[in-house]
């Protein structure tokens, strides 16, 4: 189209200047000249136009022959430099197209909107805090996409590098992004990125799996670190290079010679996101190697730091001020008490069961003939033990079908005939007590959930169902009924994924996860950012079983119901990097001859876990001190 006007005012046009490289014409911005609006300016929206010479006309939106066929009614209002410079590009050499490549890709960067605005933002699935945004600016502007997330436990360190992932991919810097994370957060992170930034995701799985994209526009590819540095994968991982890495629980990667340490220092990537809210542990040198993955030569050699520095205790380093200065070039942290995100009490109580006669003779038999068969089983057979022995802990009536499948008829038939189950009664009992309130009941299995069902309609108590085999629809007809009309949610595992509560402030778990990251993701969806009210807690716990001594564990050594979100996972793993609580309990379980030495060896578990939240709040502690906070 055609158009007569003048720039607006402030407006920037772009003009060729002299290159004092091999004669490359530079884009220099000048400021608007009066005469530009008589001339005829030539719209081009359906490609770059080219002028002979190298001159990227589209910038300025004038076409080739608008420049080389000047309209002559105005050559006598242009100055004598125009008229020339016209003439030069009418009778100029042929386009070098290497050198119109390297102008056009200069115009594009120039052109393209700084990181002080969040082209992504329309695209979010939520509304950020002002700190997570201004940590997610940080790191684009002033990091250059190379930074530690150090933010306290609970703060949305992952709202943070979802904000610059996003952010790099909506301007197509980020085509290829990988996300390492512990194997119990990568549904998480799925869940994260693909409800909240609209990212498509995909979970890579060790042994092979789906294959890595190697080209073009991808789904963030999650991985979990043990099964990431296993081959096939770790070759697969480290063969090209990536736009964005993230890495979660970053503190396990600051060992240069363990399996993780390896992976990270394997991996090639342009931007680069660590995420730990303890950057240093049991060594100072442990920041420097997480320093230097992000920014290589900032803390100098190994050698300058200890000099420098020390290598030991990170309770005492020499030059903290200059240390804390250099660290706030690649770190951004937050402390809970300045940005005052303060979510509601979690109270938590523990209503410990009676069980009937015949309900108490079924378990211990169970769990001797459990102890028995686990001798020499293999590894098959003693998950399916473990599973028998969670079922037992829940109901009988979970308990039975597997007991059928593995050929114990005799105590198939006994858990069958058990009718009256201890666990409805109570239940009935709470839910009575908690009337009106919305109460969201949580079981692992199945059949117990059935059970509960034909126990509420007897007792005429309205309720809601919800588990992994409903189809979508029913799904959020079952969370809209909750929400809106009944009081009570009878929901399994699978309303622990993806599903956020809040409207209600009442959980019961009538059966116990042996997995405390399995309880803790219960809670999360009702205890977050959004919840209003106190969180209450019920855990319904038979006498006598292992259900029982895990949770005295749990809550004496840990204080379990206490922690902030995201604080157990981080003491778990600093027990081992790989650990795993509920194969540890079953493991104590079947190697000891009674009831008596499995609670010394649950003890011996507890201890662990106490030091490992020792070591986890001394090292937060270490962490305030060395980096500071973000200013």
């Amino acid at each position: 189209m055609l158009a007569d006007r003048d720039p607006p005012q402030g407006e920037s046009c772009v003009r060729p200047a002299a290159s004092r490289l091999s004669g490359v014409p530079v884009l220099k911005k000048c400021r608007p000249h009066l005469s530009v609006r008589r001339c005829r300016i030539v719209r081009d929206t359906g490609r770059r136009s080219l002028v002979r010479g190298g001159l990227w006309a589209s910038v300025l939106g004038v076409t080739a022959d608008a420049v080389t066929q000047p309209d002559s009614s105005l050559a006598d209002d242009l100055p004598a430099s125009y008229l020339s410079l016209l003439a030069g590009l009418r009778q100029g050499t042929p386009v070098d197209t290497d050198r119109t490549a390297l102008v056009e890709a200069a115009a594009e960067v120039w052109c393209r909107p700084g990181f002080d605005a969040f082209l992504s933002r329309p695209r979010l699935g939520f509304e950020p805090f002002d700190y997570q945004l201004q940590a997610a600016q940080t790191v684009l502007r002033r990091m250059r996409g190379r930074a530690i997330l150090a933010d306290e436990v609970g703060l949305g360190k992952t709202i943070e590098a979802g904000l610059v992932l996003s952010e790099l991919r909506i301007r197509g810097l980020a085509d290829r992004s990988l996300v390492l994370a512990p194997a119990g957060l990568t549904r998480q992170w799925q869940e994260e990125l693909e409800r909240k930034f609209a990212l498509p995701t995909m979970i890579v799985q060790g042994g092979g799996g789906r294959p890595v994209p190697d080209r073009g526009y991808q789904p963030v590819v999650i991985a979990s670190l043990a099964a990431a540095r296993r081959e096939p994968q770790a070759s697969a991982l480290t063969a090209g290079r990536w736009d964005v890495v993230i890495m979660d629980e970053a503190h396990r990667l600051r060992n240069a010679r363990s399996a993780s340490g390896k992976l990270a220092r394997a991996l090639s990537a342009r931007y680069l996101l660590l995420l730990t809210a303890t950057p240093v542990e049991n060594r100072l040198q442990d920041l420097y190697e997480l320093v230097s993955l992000v920014a290589p030569g900032l803390l100098g050699t190994l050698t300058q730091f200890r000099s420098e520095h020390g290598s030991g205790d990170p309770g005492a380093p020499r030059n903290v001020a200059r240390l804390r200065t250099r660290t706030r070039e690649v770190m951004v942290r937050h402390r809970r008490s300045e940005v005052s995100l303060m979510l509601p009490q979690r109270l938590a109580e523990t209503v410990l069961v009676v069980p009937t006669e015949a309900e108490e003779t079924l378990y211990a038999d169970i769990g001797a003939r459990i102890r028995r068969e686990a001798q020499g089983a293999t590894q098959s057979r003693k998950l399916t033990l473990r599973s028998l022995a969670r079922q037992a802990g829940s109901s009988s009536a979970a308990a039975a079908p597997t007991l059928a499948k593995m050929g114990w008829q005799d105590l198939a038939s006994r858990a069958c005939s058990i009718t009256a189950f201890s666990k409805l009664t109570a239940l009935a009992a709470l839910l009575r007590r908690y009337s009106p309130e919305k109460v969201l009941v949580f079981t692992a299995f199945r059949q117990t959930q059935q059970a509960l069902a034909r126990e509420l309609s007897a007792q005429d108590m309205p309720f809601a169902i919800y588990h992994g085999s409903l189809s979508r629809g029913d799904k959020e007809r079952a969370i809209a009924a909750f929400r809106d009309e009944v009081p009570v949610l009878l929901s399994t595992e699978s309303a622990g994924e993806g599903r956020n509560l809040q409207f209600c402030h009442v959980l019961v778990n009538v059966d116990l996860p042996w997995n405390p990251m399995q309880i803790e993701q219960r809670l999360g969806r009702l205890h977050r950012v959004g919840q209003d009210s106190d969180v209450l807690l019920t855990n319904l716990v038979a006498r006598g079983t292992i259900e029982e001594r895990i949770l005295h564990v749990l809550e004496a050594k840990i204080n379990l119901f206490e922690l902030v979100v995201g604080e157990l996972d981080m003491i778990l793993g600093r027990v081992n990097d790989d650990y795993d609580f509920e194969t540890s309990v079953f493991d104590a379980y079947v190697a000891a001859h009674d009831d008596e030495e499995f609670g010394q060896r649950l003890t011996e578990i507890g201890a662990g876990l106490a030091r490992a939240r020792t070591d986890y709040l001394r090292d937060r502690a270490n962490a305030d001190q060395l980096i500071g906070t973000q200013s």
